[in-house]
């Protein structure tokens, strides 16, 4: 993924419009995840051929769909079970559809705050072959701070806490340090890898990551590192199994590799993929593996959950999930 970043309006961060607290209603279990993350409208174009520098090519289609790597976890957490979405949005309308889209999806929405401005964008690619390349504009999701972040998990109390690397890094290290007090799991998705911080990645329990993202943490962390080609994605769960508590690497079609104290393990559906579009696959891998450990499940078993969850979503349209 490509992280532009682009100047937010700045603005106080405020409460969505529903009460301080809400009354519990009795069917309603007390969210078990909580997803600390980045809300966006994805705006999504199908091409034939990425364009190259320079370059302007046609799109086929386009659509605008809620997404962003925290609101897509927590969709892929609140099916397997009840999840919290921490993040802020913008008082644009964007922020209200966004909001309602994840709510009317079963999503705890009370800890998603608002700032003045707009709503994050993602500006997606998708190639006929599923693949995509995507361009992130935070805005919103810059406002979001370590007091909110504090403030909703002392509300939820989750027993796994997913973040990912695209909102503050301030806020990031306020929901790994109330894990650490509170005994909850911290599931760190190091994704974009840019400049992802040492501190976070050692208190991972997993960190998740694709096989290109573990090769160029790998690269960071020694200031030259191993060449694609050479290293396989068990190779990159092991090495990567030294810097953090757990580690689970996705491969795409080949499903994914978990490392812990236990040994390297590969996870996969063993059944034939055809995808229609990748966007927001790695995303519901995520949220389903927060959601497997928040009941008690083993890496492994979670991780095998997540892969047939993730392979089932890239069969099916964007526009029809």
């Amino acid at each position: 993924m490509i992280l532009l970043t682009v100047t937010r309006q700045d603005g106080p961060v405020t409460p969505t419009d529903a009460p301080a607290e809400p009354p519990v209603r009795p069917e309603q279990a007390p969210p078990r995840v909580a997803v600390v993350g980045s809300v966006n409208l994805d705006l999504v174009a199908r091409v034939r051929a990425f364009p190259r520098g320079g370059e302007t090519v046609l799109g086929s289609d386009y659509d605008e769909v809620p997404g962003g790597k925290g609101l897509n976890q927590a969709l892929g957490a609140v099916r397997h079970g009840a999840t919290s979405l921490v993040a802020v949005v913008g008082d644009d309308p964007v922020g209200d559809r966004v909001v309602a889209h994840a709510a009317a999806r079963g999503t705890d929405v009370e800890g998603v705050g608002r700032a003045s401005g707009l709503t994050g964008r993602a500006l997606v690619t998708v190639e006929p072959d599923g693949e995509n390349v995507i361009v992130v504009a935070p805005l919103a999701n810059a406002a979001l701070d370590a007091g909110h972040v504090r403030a909703q998990l002392d509300r939820v109390r989750p027993d796994v806490v997913l973040a990912q690397h695209e909102v503050r890094v301030e806020a990031l290290r306020e929901a790994a340090a109330w894990c650490d007090e509170h005994g909850a799991r911290f599931a760190f998705n190091a994704s974009p890898v840019h400049d992802v911080p040492a501190d976070l990645v050692a208190v991972a329990d997993p960190l998740l990551v694709n096989q290109p993202e573990g090769l160029a943490l790998l690269r960071a962390a020694s200031g030259a590192g191993p060449g694609a080609s050479a290293w396989r994605p068990a190779d990159v769960a092991r090495a990567l199994l030294a810097r953090a508590r757990s580690v689970v690497v996705t491969a795409g079609g080949a499903g994914a590799v978990v490392a812990d104290a236990d040994g390297v393990e590969t996870v996969a559906t063993g059944r034939r993929v055809v995808a229609v579009d990748t966007t927001g696959a790695g995303d519901e891998f995520a949220g389903v593996l927060a959601a497997r450990l928040a009941t008690g499940a083993g890496l492994r078993d979670a991780a095998r959950a997540a892969d047939e969850a993730a392979s089932a979503l890239v069969q099916v349209p964007r526009d029809e999930r």
